[in-house]
C-alpha cells in the first residue's frame, strides 16, 4: 500500500465517526450526556482499532502511536465521566 493511500485510509477512516455524530445531530437525534459518552466508547474502540490494522499493515509508527492514543484518551475520558455524578 502507498504511503498516499495510507494517509487517505486513515484520515477517512479516523473522521467516519465524527461524520456518523453530525449526521445524528442533524437527523435530530438530541444531544445529551449519554449519546456523547457512546460516541466516546465508540471512537475509542474505533481508534484502537485503526491501530492494530496499521500495526498488521506495517504502517508507520506514528499511525499506530497516534491512533491508539486518541482510543486510550477516549476510552480514558468514557470512565472518567461514568464515574462522575449526573447533575440533575
Amino acid at each position: 500500500m502507498s504511503a498516499f493511500h495510507l494517509l487517505l485510509f486513515n484520515l477517512l477512516l479516523g473522521l467516519l465517526p465524527a461524520l456518523i455524530l453530525g449526521a445524528s445531530w442533524a437527523a435530530g437525534i438530541a444531544d445529551d450526556r449519554q449519546h456523547r459518552l457512546m460516541f466516546l466508547l465508540v471512537y475509542g474502540l474505533w481508534a484502537l482499532t485503526l491501530s492494530m490494522w496499521n500495526w498488521m499493515r506495517s504502517a508507520h509508527v506514528a499511525w499506530i502511536v497516534l491512533w491508539a492514543g486518541v482510543g486510550v484518551v477516549a476510552l480514558g475520558a468514557v470512565a472518567a465521566l461514568r464515574r462522575k455524578p449526573t447533575e440533575n
